[in-house]
């Protein structure tokens, strides 16, 4: 099976956003990751998915393999989803900086990691890149959101950081932002900033059928 042909084929699917396979050692499959919208149901993007590769490649894949996180465009309330910050590991390079973000969700941890220049601006931008990249990689899936801007404002006497957030799909663009108070830690707030952004937009995620 040609993963890339696989990846496209199933990104036809009705509802599916993006998809990423992933093989073990024997080249089976091991897993696969599913950004839907909320066109569809989980359980027939599944089974779609599960017929797709029978049909096309003789390969029956049991469906606690396949994970599918939808992402609502419209809805701005949480539901059943909800990626939770870890910590933050920062690193000072001459000029460069590397940011490492660890979100955890189910007792299972996601890394991101970004590099770049050392500025004050820069850096809290990283800090929400990174932890993008993390989101993406829970979600299976790459290049799919891209941090635009981190503002830090004043209210009430208090710090709140504003993060505005680009989702991009095979349509167009969206615009998402997200909010946090800083109470311990101001990279901590850029993290649940960022995280606020993407967690009212994902509404579910299932590997069940």
């Amino acid at each position: 099976m040609n993963i890339k042909e696989a990846e496209q084929l199933i990104g036809k699917l009705k509802g599916v956003i993006s998809c990423r396979i992933k093989l073990d050692r024997k080249n089976n499959v091991e897993e696969i990751h599913i950004l839907s919208n909320t066109v569809r149901e989980p359980k027939q993007i599944s089974r779609d998915v599960q017929s797709t590769l029978t049909s096309e490649y003789g390969i029956d894949v049991d469906y606690k393999k396949i994970s599918i996180a939808q992402i609502d465009e419209e809805i701005t309330s949480v539901n059943n989803f909800r990626l939770k910050f870890s910590t933050v590991e920062y690193s000072i390079t001459g000029k460069k900086a590397t940011i490492k973000v660890i979100l955890h969700k189910d007792g299972k941890y996601y890394e991101g990691e970004v590099t770049g220049v050392q500025t004050s601006y820069n850096s809290e931008k990283m800090i929400a890149s990174a932890t993008l990249k993390a989101v993406e990689n829970f979600l299976g899936t790459e290049d799919m959101f891209i941090a635009e801007d981190v503002k830090i404002i004043s209210m009430m006497n208090r710090e709140v950081i504003v993060t505005a957030i680009i989702f991009l799909n095979d349509s167009d663009e969206q615009f998402f932002t997200g909010c946090a108070s800083v109470n311990r830690d101001r990279k901590e707030a850029i993290v649940k900033s960022t995280l606020d952004s993407i967690n009212r937009k994902i509404i579910r995620y299932s590997n069940e059928n």
